[in-house]
């Protein structure tokens, strides 16, 4: 399968298969036989997901957030998300 190209006006919807559990106040997201460990941010950006709004929209959020300027946050928002969507945690809705 080829690597699909995100943009900022994407808008991505977590999928049912995609668990997401806390442990020691760690976010852990699990599909199929992995796991993946969020970090503030990223559980930030997983957080946000939720089939209405776009990756533009939610990078606006963050970057209000913690103070970064929005196209940083938008090149981080949508570099995340395009690994969400390579290991099936989220898919895209358009």
């Amino acid at each position: 399968m080829g690597e699909l190209e995100l943009t900022p006006g994407n808008v991505l919807r977590r999928r049912m298969e995609a668990r997401a559990r806390k442990y020691r106040g760690k976010l852990y997201i699990a599909v199929q036989d992995q796991a993946l460990e969020l970090d503030e941010v990223a559980q930030a950006i997983f957080r946000r997901i939720d089939g209405v709004s776009t990756l533009a929209e939610i990078a606006a959020g963050l970057a209000e957030e913690y103070g970064v300027p929005v196209d940083e946050a938008t090149d981080d928002t949508v570099g995340f998300a395009a690994q969400l969507v390579g290991h099936g945690v989220v898919e895209v809705v358009r």
